[in-house]
């Protein structure tokens, strides 16, 4: 089964940075959107308090399956610029829909952050750190689900591996290869943030 699997570890690695490239993309745009939300909530302005729990509820309750749907079938497949026509890649489309789960979490967590902060309750940042590298991870499996919009991530050229042989072995071993791909990246990402979370500990001392 190795040597059967062993031998699309490039096509399947390439997949994979398509599956870290949304994540990426979701958790920046996401971070930024919300915690200026998180901001909004805590800066203590009635006039905008409303709207950004509104807009907090609407990101954090909306379903990103859903969204990826709407936005495979919203966003055009091409757009016109300049006179020329480029295509709309899939893997955008993806990043989109993860994008609003991001902001309702990090809205949600970013008023925790300042509340705290303002109260003057040490590890403040630290306890965001954590809960936000978590939510990464989660943010990481579910990438995978753009594979049923036919974005060309990790599990869509698994399936197309798999389509191509007859052996039930091989489709064992390529979705088990594909989980220890998540799994490692998992491992990687907690043990970078605790490194910097312990440097960070040593310059404050």
């Amino acid at each position: 089964m190795i040597q059967d699997v062993l031998p699309h570890t490039g096509y399947l690695a390439a997949g994979f940075a398509m599956n870290l490239l949304i994540s990426a993309i979701a958790m920046a745009v996401g971070t930024l959107l919300g915690v200026s939300l998180g901001r909004l909530r805590h800066g203590g302005a009635t006039v905008l308090d409303a709207p950004s729990r509104l807009a907090t509820n609407i990101c954090r309750n909306v379903p990103s399956f859903v969204l990826l749907f709407y936005m495979a079938s919203m966003i055009p497949s091409e757009v016109e610029i300049g006179g020329s026509i480029h295509a709309v890649p899939l893997w955008i489309k993806a990043s989109l829909a993860l994008i609003f789960p991001v902001i309702g979490f990090c809205s949600d967590q970013s008023l925790g952050y300042f509340r705290q902060r303002a109260e003057g309750q040490p590890g403040a940042l630290e306890t965001f750190v954590i809960a936000w590298t978590q939510y990464f991870l989660i943010i990481i499996m579910a990438s995978a689900t753009a594979s049923v919009i036919g974005a060309n991530e990790i599990v869509g050229r698994a399936n197309t591996v798999i389509s191509q042989q007859s052996d039930d072995r091989l489709m064992l071993g390529i979705y088990l290869y594909v989980s220890l791909w998540f799994l490692a990246s998992g491992l990687a990402v907690s043990g970078f943030v605790k490194i910097v979370l312990r440097y960070g500990q040593k310059v404050e001392n």
